[in-house]
């Protein structure tokens, strides 16, 4: 897939709702990469969910780096040096300390052996983060790849948000398009923009946003998100923490 088929791809993949079906789908972008393996996670922290998703990794490799998540070090380090939004090189956040890279690397290296890695972390807000790291053989990735990753993962973020749901509980029966015009309303888009971002009409738009006011017993588009934030607020309020390992799949 080259660049030109990416918004293709992009589009394609926010009709994707079963696990199998994504997997087979990030294989697609192994050859833009250059690179042997994709790992994805998104992650709600506020709702306790978190995801995973792979691409030229055998089924019991994926499930031994979703068994050890928390105990990623390179995740860990990235995140303490507040390093949200940039792609690195993941090999190079332990450089400095000899010892722990050698103990994490006797854990991990036996199941996921690359020894070239890049990565990067987005914040999603409402305690959401999306990760997607590309690994290989041979010599390291490029400042292009690094750039070519960050580019995807980039695009990766509206089919993130839908994949998580509405950002605040709305038992509401919304339908999957409405779903994805909730989420951009909230992410502040106005009509015309989501529009722009479906490659709906504004009508098509006007008419989802109306469905989403009945459906939610609002009067006007301000209501509606000062009600789904309410919602959100009391959701944190009422929500376990992440850490009992509780909702990981």
């Amino acid at each position: 897939m080259r660049w030109n088929g990416l918004a293709r791809w992009t589009e394609q993949l926010m009709q994707v709702r079963q696990p199998q079906q994504l997997h087979q789908a990030l294989k697609g972008l192994l050859p833009l990469l250059d690179a042997d393996s994709l790992w994805l996670f998104v992650e709600d922290h506020e709702a306790n969910q978190r995801y995973h998703f792979s691409a030229g990794l055998p089924a019991s490799v994926h499930r031994f780096m979703v068994e050890h998540h928390d105990q990623d070090l390179y995740q860990k380090r990235y995140l303490s040096m507040g390093l949200e939004g940039e792609c690195v090189p993941l090999q190079a956040l332990l450089s400095d300390d000899p010892d722990l890279r050698s103990a994490f690397l006797t854990q991990f290296q036996t199941h996921f052996a690359f020894p070239h890695s890049v990565g990067v972390i987005l914040p999603m807000g409402h305690g959401r983060k999306l990760g997607v790291s590309c690994h290989r053989q041979g010599t390291p990735f490029t400042r292009e790849t690094e750039q070519t990753l960050s580019a995807i993962a980039t695009t990766l973020l509206p089919w993130a948000q839908l994949w998580l749901g509405p950002a605040t509980p709305c038992p509401c029966g919304l339908t999957l398009a409405e779903t994805q015009v909730m989420n951009l309303l909230l992410q502040g888009l106005d009509g015309s923009e989501i529009a722009q971002r479906r490659k709906v009409s504004k009508e098509t738009v006007k008419s989802q946003i109306k469905s989403l006011l009945h459906k939610t017993d609002c009067r006007h588009q301000n209501q509606l998100i000062s009600e789904m934030h309410r919602r959100a607020l009391q959701h944190k309020e009422q929500c376990p923490d992440l850490s009992n390992g509780e909702g990981v799949r």
